[in-house]
């Protein structure tokens, strides 16, 4: 599942894209997003996100799930990245056992179970980060 949602951050703002095939998950983060007063739109698939990305000019992070039918978090994130080589990269998996492909695009890697505040802070962390690469936890 994709969500698209828009945040404020010093007056800037940016937009991001949620990919997340586990439909708790996706309330859970849309919940959470809401929460916060983020704008949240959904689409279904990974093709449905990379349209998104490849339509949306503001668009400066995805947030993917990395475990997905049809394209994975990993293939969405090279792609992405294809396009936009500025964008960020927040991945998402409940596979403890997950490893990074040495052909992955940088970014954190959160492991679910997550608390929202260890979401909240990575994703702020994230946003403000000039360099994905120096917020890496668990990864």
């Amino acid at each position: 599942m994709c969500y698209l949602f828009t945040i404020l951050n010093r007056n800037v703002r940016c937009m991001l894209i949620v990919v997340e095939d586990d439909a708790g998950v996706r309330v859970l983060v849309e919940e959470l997003l809401l929460d916060r007063g983020y704008d949240v739109i959904t689409a279904q698939t990974g093709d449905e996100g990379l349209d998104r990305i490849r339509h949306e000019p503001r668009l400066s992070l995805v947030i993917t799930d990395i475990r997905m039918p049809g394209i994975d978090g990993w293939e969405l994130a090279r792609r992405a990245m294809e396009m936009r080589a500025d964008l960020k990269i927040l991945y998402i998996t409940g596979y403890p056992g997950e490893q990074r492909p040495d052909d992955a695009p940088r970014g954190p890697l959160l492991r679910k179970p997550w608390r929202a505040g260890e979401f909240y802070q990575c994703l702020e962390q994230l946003i403000s980060s000039g360099d994905a690469r120096r917020i890496d936890p668990r990864s």
